[in-house]
């Protein structure tokens, strides 16, 4: 007569419990680093958001200078520009290793954006009609600039410079 078997050895169990746990743990592991990954992407992002934004900023407000109106000096880079019909004065400074736009066109409430943080080493130059880089420039007619640049170092991006040119 044969016997015939109806349940699992404990052995059988053991090794299905060993095989169960060790497919769990590099599930939990694989998991893991997916959703460290995740955030690491979603601070990156985020980073690259405010660094498209504020070179857009930089970019309109360079190109739609009024008249040639600029001010370069230890405050930042003042300028005049033209947008929507409507005359603004818009100032770039470096306060604290921030990027700031100041719109000080209604001297009673300046509207200021922090465009970006943990910048270090900003540097801003005006081209003259010379061709020579000016860390200095006021507003004069008898000079035009042609182009304005501006250099910064950000701890993700690294050594960024934007050189926009002046119509004119």
């Amino acid at each position: 007569m044969s016997i015939q078997r109806k349940a699992f050895t404990l052995i059988e169990l053991m090794v299905t419990i060993a095989i169960f746990s060790l497919i769990a743990s590099m599930s939990y592991y694989s998991l893991s680093a997916s959703f460290k990954n995740k955030s690491v992407q979603d601070s990156h992002s985020i980073q690259l958001l405010q660094l498209q934004k504020t070179l857009n900023f930089l970019e309109r407000d360079i190109t739609q200078i009024s008249n040639q109106n600029i001010t370069l000096d230890n405050s930042g880079l003042t300028l005049v520009t033209l947008q929507n019909d409507e005359l603004l004065t818009i100032q770039y400074s470096v306060n604290s290793n921030q990027l700031l736009r100041k719109d000080i066109s209604s001297i009673a409430e300046p509207i200021t954006l922090e465009l970006l943080n943990q910048i270090s080493t900003p540097i801003i130059r005006v081209l003259d009609q010379e061709n020579q880089w000016q860390i200095n420039w006021n507003f004069s007619e008898n000079r035009s600039a042609r182009a304005i640049e501006i250099k910064f170092k950000h701890p993700f991006w690294g050594d960024l410079t934007k050189l926009v040119l002046i119509d004119g």
